[in-house]
């Protein structure tokens, strides 16, 4: 069940986690993550954040993941970013979707709530 939206993630590839001293948070979005902590306040020094490779569909620390953003790429609620552990697959995907490669903390940079289509 993802935390933020509160919807059942039926695709791992998009999903994401933020996990802190009391609970583990589950989101169907990586969108829907970043949204949650900066509606929460959290950040890497109050919290651990978990993103899924999108090819291989295994954890990685969101620190170390490289991030696709654009409105080309279609995730479960919008947001428009996956991540990957391959730098050179997040330029591919960021070419082919008109898109942009982005690294985890500019992501706090981003008003993910005005970004939400759902």
């Amino acid at each position: 069940m993802c935390e933020y939206c509160r919807m059942m993630i039926d695709d791992f590839h998009y999903s994401a986690e933020i996990v802190t001293k009391r609970k583990v948070h589950k989101f169907d979005d990586i969108g829907c993550m970043l949204a949650y902590a900066q509606s929460n306040d959290l950040s890497l020094d109050k919290a651990h954040f978990w993103v899924m490779d999108f090819d291989s569909a295994t954890w990685i620390k969101g620190e170390e993941a490289y991030f696709a953003l654009s409105q080309g790429i279609h995730t479960p609620m919008g947001y428009g970013i996956i991540a990957f552990k391959d730098l050179i697959k997040t330029k591919e995907t960021a070419d082919k979707t008109k898109g942009e490669v982005k690294e985890f903390k500019s992501l706090f940079n981003i008003d993910w709530k005005q970004r939400h289509e759902h």
